[in-house]
């Protein structure tokens, strides 16, 4: 089943003279989070994606990548050092689909963006981050559709094969999901007018708080048997009503923001 886009065009492409802004929901009083993203970040993505050929590079064989340093499927920590060969196979790969090499300053931005990208996941601060978790989040940097990649997402997080998925790991994507969100973005503050810590406690407060609203928002609505979903249910409550809950899961679609 893919997703119909509930979103129109005219929504789902913000002027690029403007911050891209969303809500980011959660149970707690100030109701949820203002997310700003600015335009020069926007353009940063739009160079990493382009000039590296990773816009054009699905996310199954990204995931493969990131996941291959692995023997199971199962939550397993990857070390800087075997994050830094991951990243190199992923952009070995995706150099192969430009015309021409890839300059100077922009292999520069790719290793800045890429040392930021591990400092977000690693939370704890130990030097070690969730393969799953990373390459669950690494999908938004990767082509294709949201529905692809929510079908891939699935499939990887789906480890005992049974074509569903656990409360636990819908957190875990979502979490991925907005790390990298929290990550690029340039400020955020509370709903309600408040003004909310920067730090990386503070973000990691946001991040969990609008993961746990979220997940309760899919599984109260479909309470599924076993507290486990499949592809097919999430994509029906999510077109039928659940995107007004989670909009900014529309930018798992490049086009829609880095690419417009």
């Amino acid at each position: 089943m893919a997703f119909d886009d509930p979103v129109s065009n005219d929504q789902a492409q913000p002027d690029p003279k403007d911050s891209l802004k969303f809500h980011l929901l959660t149970n707690d009083h100030h109701r949820g989070y203002m997310i700003s993203i600015t335009p020069s970040q926007v353009s940063l993505l739009n160079r990493i994606v382009t000039k590296t050929g990773l816009f054009q590079t699905e996310a199954p064989t990204i995931c493969n990548f990131i996941m291959t340093d692995a023997k199971s499927r199962k939550l397993v920590n990857l070390t800087k050092k075997a994050y830094d060969n991951a990243m190199q196979r992923i952009f070995t790969h995706a150099f192969r689909t430009l015309p021409g090499a890839v300059s100077e300053s922009t292999q520069q931005e790719l290793s800045t963006f890429s040392e930021e990208l591990f400092t977000w996941f690693d939370r704890s601060g130990n030097k070690k981050i969730r393969s799953l978790e990373l390459a669950c989040g690494f999908t938004v940097l990767c082509g294709g559709s949201k529905s692809d990649k929510l079908e891939h997402i699935f499939e990887l997080l789906d480890q005992d094969n049974d074509s569903l998925v656990t409360r636990h790991e819908i957190i875990l994507f979502v979490q991925s999901f907005l790390i990298i969100l929290m990550g690029v973005s340039s400020s955020f503050m509370h709903i309600d007018g408040t003004s909310s810590g920067t730090d990386p406690a503070s973000v990691a407060r946001a991040i969990n708080a609008g993961t746990e609203w979220a997940t309760s928002q899919v599984f109260d609505a479909l309470k599924p048997k076993d507290d486990k979903l499949c592809f097919d249910d999430f994509a029906d409550w999510y077109t039928k009503g659940g995107y007004q809950s989670i909009p900014w899961l529309e930018l798992l679609d490049l086009r829609k923001w880095v690419l417009a």
